[in-house]
């Protein structure tokens, strides 16, 4: 009614892809589901809606045997609707209750409600965001205050941070106080549905804007791959290079830091029995596929396993897919994307750029160290200190105990008298590396500016390698951290896998805030990767 005022309704929209030519088209086929043509002036839109009947909630089982009477009319209901409607150009889809379940599998755009948000949102009112930090173990992470703030006051870290949603105040008022963009866009609007395509038509504007790029153009850097059509055709480049055996780029890899110290080998079978590998490679896997004639498809590297066998039972440690233990680096349509840990990511080739001509800075270690030809990490440090008694302090495993979040902090692998920190890990994958400069990281930040720490420290170094004043900060220029990769194929940290370059360059970056020195040393691996050791 004219004049009245309009009731705030809830509005969960969706945006469809730009092929899709009819609403029907995007329905999921089934005879419970009903629909109604709506007219709004030139306007055509169309209701699908689906209902359930009314059925027990699962609590009410808990007390039925205990009372006398029946709980028969407590009964819960729900509903699915979605309505379907072009606004200029686009199909757009409002869900109501559970009606986003009525719709296709990969007929939206991922990310349209948090690009709409990003454009919308007052920078400096943002109320949560929704993220994905891709470390050694990517963990899923929410960030909110209790007032409205900007985005540095919610600790993300624009390198290795994946945005997967936010929320915040719209500048534009007419939007509501509050807005969330994820893959949907909600907001809480007066509104009627005559007023639907004047506001789908502003949040198409919004969605085609780019103003996000004035606070938040880094997360174009990378985003994790969800449309089903794209995952498919990578897979499709993937088996291809493994059937050709062009392994440029793609290794098996273990997907996660794990325990080396009762790790007895791998291996690829479901039983704990057959042959024991040192470790993982694509020589060994393939000849596994051979001796079973298994095909090699995506089926098949999802439903078989890599398992860690214990050393001192024989029984399975750890167990991964195959899948999960692919790491590929290629390029589809001048575009470049990362399978990691299960899930394809597109990397923004500026990015990429930017991030090989960072670490091609990066200085080479003039450090002279022997090749790595020996069955452990133990083993290799202790050799390379014995070669280098006067100066070399062995570090490897003497673990300091400190608080603040860390607990006990490996200060390093090996020290020099000369004040360089050699932190030496073998080459075995994207978890181990980023876990390796992280480690160089912490224990530098820790030398520099606790105390407590360099008093614990200075209780394990012999008198010649000792801090001279644990009172007082040290002079940062004074260190070297030097990060010393030992690899049978690599030479260079372009050749590092993706993640792992990331975290060096901000390890890296810090390094540089305190004014420390860092340096890459690579080291010529003879032998497989160690199956007794330490992370």
């Amino acid at each position: 009614m004219k004049g009245s005022k309009l009731t705030t309704h809830s509005l969960s929209i969706l945006i469809l892809k730009d092929n899709i030519k009819s609403a029907k088209e995007v329905i999921t086929e089934s005879e419970k589901i009903h629909y109604k043509k709506v007219k709004l002036g030139s306007y055509t839109g169309y209701l699908y809606y689906k209902s359930n009947l009314p059925k027990s909630p699962r609590w009410v089982s808990l007390f039925e045997q205990f009372i006398d009477d029946t709980l028969e009319d407590v009964k819960n209901s729900s509903s699915s609707a979605i309505f379907i409607i072009k606004a200029s150009k686009r199909f757009f889809a409002l869900t109501f209750g559970y009606g986003k379940s009525l719709l296709q599998n990969g007929c939206y755009e991922e990310n349209f409600g948090l690009r709409v948000a990003l454009n919308s949102i007052d920078a400096e009112k943002l109320r949560s965001i929704d993220r994905e930090h891709l470390d050694s173990i990517p963990r899923q992470e929410r960030s909110q205050t209790n007032i409205a703030a900007a985005l540095p006051n919610f600790g993300i870290d624009i390198e290795q941070d994946l945005i997967k949603a936010v929320t915040g105040t719209p500048t534009d008022t007419t939007l509501g106080k509050r807005l969330f963009g994820k893959d949907i866009l909600k907001l809480n609007i007066p509104f009627s549905l005559e007023k639907i395509i004047p506001l789908l038509k502003k949040i198409e504007n919004l969605y085609q804007a780019t103003t996000y790029k004035e606070n938040f153009a880094w997360i174009d850097n990378l985003k994790e791959v969800r449309e089903n059509l794209l995952i498919n055709k990578l897979d499709d480049q993937l088996l291809q290079k493994i059937q050709t055996d062009n392994f440029d780029k793609t290794w098996l890899v273990i997907p996660e830091i794990i325990d080396w110290s009762d790790i007895g080998g791998f291996r690829y079978q479901k039983q704990v029995q057959g042959e024991k590998l040192e470790d993982i490679d694509w020589q060994s896997y393939k000849s596994f596929l051979n001796q079973y004639t298994y095909p090699i498809t995506i089926e098949t590297l999802t439903k078989h396993n890599v398992l860690a066998i214990s050393e001192s039972t024989g029984q399975v440690f750890y167990k991964w897919s195959i899948y999960r233990c692919i790491y590929c680096e290629l390029i589809s349509n001048d575009t470049n994307y990362v399978l990691n840990n299960g899930k394809w990511y597109q990397i923004d080739n500026d990015f990429l750029k930017s991030l090989d001509n960072y670490l091609a800075k990066i200085p080479k270690s003039n450090l002279v160290l022997p090749p790595y030809n020996v069955a452990s990490e133990a083993e290799y440090n202790q050799y390379v200190c014995s070669l280098n008694s006067n100066s070399f302090f062995l570090m490897d495993k003497k673990l300091i105990s400190h608080g603040g979040g860390y607990s006990k902090i490996e200060y390093c692998d090996i020290y020099t008298q000369d004040r360089r920190l050699i932190h030496i890990k073998r080459d075995s994958g994207s978890s181990a590396l980023s876990h390796l400069f992280a480690q160089g990281r912490i224990s530098a930040e820790l030398l520099l500016f606790d105390a407590k720490f360099r008093e614990n420290l200075n209780t394990i170094l012999p008198l010649s390698h000792q801090l001279k004043n644990i009172t007082q900060n040290p002079n940062a220029k004074d260190f070297e951290v030097i990060f010393a990769i030992a690899s049978h194929n690599k030479n260079n940290a372009k050749e590092l896998p993706l993640f792992s370059k990331i975290n060096l360059r901000n390890t890296c970056k810090n390094f540089q805030k305190y004014g420390m020195r860092a340096s890459l040393k690579f080291i010529d691996a003879t032998c497989k990767t160690e199956t007794n050791e330490t992370a």
